[in-house]
């Protein structure tokens, strides 16, 4: 018979002098029982058909919880991080239950909030004063809570050094900016699903973002207004196009360089950091869907207009033959839909596992393909993460992710020989491919 898994819900980790402050850790102590309730997410818009179980609070959400074996000691540990465009998102969410996957793993998991949209990733410390930590908040908490785990996690039975840091979409890219941010502890495995080394934005298009909604608000107080003000003067200047948001300079949220900054979590480019060995003792590995673009919704990737030729230049500032030639050969809209989820998606997973494989370090690309009827959208990866799902892309999912948590390291082979969950279809494009085929072209 298995272990019974307990629970710890709504542990702070930090806490929030105003909502664009930086998180000041609590004292890295486990709670003398099991049980509590989730803490609140993020300030965040509503939408349709996802709920926040605990509500949402503007300085009251940096929580965490966490699922171990009972009796467990120096067990592996998880840390998980949603994501959700950067926009919206939480830790209480059913789907992120860590109950499963710490029995599958025997292991600590850990879930946690952060900031977002505005208050997470908006760039304001240029206006000082109160808002003069008011850069990359999101990653702050994210490292902030990744140094009060390092300190707690033995209280929960687990083993900080043997800590899997685990994302998907922007929780994937936050996880990578945190695996190589100044003061943290370095994971001994990171796990990025559907992102990587990426959406990373430069400090003066983040600045120009940040002054676009706060030009909307039309006032220098930014720490007094409503949150539901700040969201909407967001919503008044975010773009929906995929494409906008993750071109050759990402219009919207995301990991910002500040190395301008005296507190900086995000000195120089995360990949770059990977490519001058930061992370070469870590065992990376890095996940993407063969069909990314089937998992969003209506709006967020609108119909080719025009040749692709010219929409890739858009996108990526050049038009490489090789690149148009690659995708051409499908029918237009099915093409930029293609091009786009290998651009925004698979194209950093590759590039973080071919620079961590240059350092001698060790890394692993997986492929999460189509099952049966289903395609390998973006979060189709979900439930095998949390050790739920009975089909067979999801235990290969689990799988794969149990062993890295349990070891360390999977077996990976070159990257032409990936891991593989689920079926990939004839058009996909081979993960050394991509690499060869979009040299040169930049993926901030």
């Amino acid at each position: 018979m298995s272990a019974a898994i307990d629970s710890w819900r709504g542990v702070r980790f930090a806490t929030l002098v105003h909502p664009f402050a930086a998180p000041v850790l609590t004292d890295p102590v486990a709670p003398a029982r099991p049980g509590g309730h989730f803490g609140p997410a993020p300030i965040q818009a509503p939408v349709a058909g996802f709920d926040l179980p605990a509500g949402q609070s503007a300085t009251d959400c940096l929580t965490l919880n966490v699922w171990a074996p009972r009796g467990v000691e120096s067990a592996p540990v998880a840390v998980w991080l949603f994501g959700g465009g950067f926009e919206m998102g939480t830790a209480s969410t059913p789907v992120f239950d860590g109950a499963s996957l710490a029995a599958a793993a025997q292991s600590v998991v850990v879930t946690l909030n952060y900031r977002v949209g505005a208050f997470g990733f908006g760039a304001f410390a240029q206006r000082g004063g109160e808002l003069s930590a008011a850069h990359d908040l999101g990653v702050q908490d994210v490292c902030a809570a990744l140094r009060w785990i390092a300190a707690a996690v033995p209280s929960f039975g687990g083993d900080a050094s043997r800590l899997t840091l685990v994302g998907q979409s922007a929780g994937a890219f936050l996880a990578a900016a945190a695996a190589v941010a100044p003061g943290v502890p370095r994971p001994r495995a990171l796990a990025c699903f559907s992102g990587g080394a990426s959406r990373v934005i430069a400090a003066d298009d983040a600045t120009r973002f940040g002054e676009a909604i706060l030009d909307q608000l039309d006032t220098p107080h930014l720490i007094d207004l409503d949150p539901e003000t700040v969201l909407a003067a967001q919503a008044a200047v975010a773009p929906r196009d995929l494409g906008v948001r993750n071109g050759v300079r990402p219009v919207g949220f995301g990991v910002a360089i500040d190395g301008g900054s005296p507190d900086a979590v995000v000195p120089r480019h995360p990949l770059d950091a990977v490519r001058d060995g930061l992370l070469r003792d870590t065992f990376v590995l890095a996940a993407a869907g063969t069909d990314e673009m089937e998992g969003f919704g209506p709006g967020a990737v609108p119909d080719l207009e025009g040749p692709l030729a010219e929409a890739v230049h858009t996108l990526t500032g050049a038009a490489p033959e090789g690149v148009v030639d690659a995708y051409g050969r499908e029918d237009p809209t099915a093409a930029w839909r293609h091009l786009l989820g290998d651009y925004i998606y698979r194209l950093p997973a590759a590039r973080l596992v071919a620079a961590q494989r240059a350092t001698g370090g060790g890394a692993a690309y997986l492929e999460v393909g189509r099952e049966g009827d289903e395609p390998g959208g973006h979060g189709a990866e979900l439930a095998g993460i949390f050790a739920r799902g009975d089909d067979a892309r999801s235990r290969a999912i689990q799988e794969i992710l149990v062993t890295l948590i349990r070891d360390g390291r999977v077996d990976g082979g070159a990257l032409d020989a990936a891991l593989v969950a689920g079926v990939v279809p004839a058009a996909s494009i081979a993960p050394d491919d991509l690499v060869s085929i979009w040299q040169g072209v930049a993926r901030p």
